[in-house]
């Protein structure tokens, strides 16, 4: 009877290796659940920021009055001030007079203001946008969001 004690060396190099294909697989499924964690971030953060702005627009939409849509992407008005105000697209940005409005960690893709106006009825205004991260890594994903805004000045 052999007295030796101990594993043999198929037997150790069996275990280091499901050993290793374990860790792997750990290993592996711990990257894309922080790649996910990442893309999930990027994305609230893009949403969140587009509905800042969009909210920023709408309030001052309902209080305005003599709303110009010309070509799609930009809409001009007075506001409750009487100061004339302009939204537009411009760079990936969503600009007010000229201004940026939106941050730099996003990409507005697409931006659309179509007008709706009837002489009986406040005119409304419905906002339609298309954003996704400036992170490289999330790059193919947008969100389109989309509000209609109805001014409270009856003929404006």
């Amino acid at each position: 009877m052999d007295s030796r004690k101990g594993f043999t060396m198929v037997e150790l190099l069996v275990s280091m290796s499901l050993f290793v294909i374990v860790i792997s697989i750990t290993s592996g499924v711990f990257i894309r659940s922080l790649r996910t964690q990442r893309v999930s971030v990027a994305l609230i953060a893009a949403n969140s920021n587009v509905s800042l702005a969009i909210e920023q627009m709408a309030r001052e939409m309902r209080t305005g009055q003599s709303f110009s849509a010309s070509g799609g992407s930009e809409i001009t008005f007075t506001n409750a001030a009487g100061e004339p105000v302009s939204y537009r697209l411009n760079n990936s940005a969503v600009e007010r007079n000229a201004k940026r409005i939106t941050a730099s960690n996003v990409i507005i893709d697409n931006l659309k203001f179509i007008l709706l106006p009837d002489p009986s009825y406040p005119p409304r205004i419905t906002i339609t946008i298309g954003v996704s991260p400036a992170n490289v890594s999330v790059s193919g994903i947008v969100i389109n969001l989309q509000t209609t805004v109805s001014s409270r000045i009856i003929g404006g």
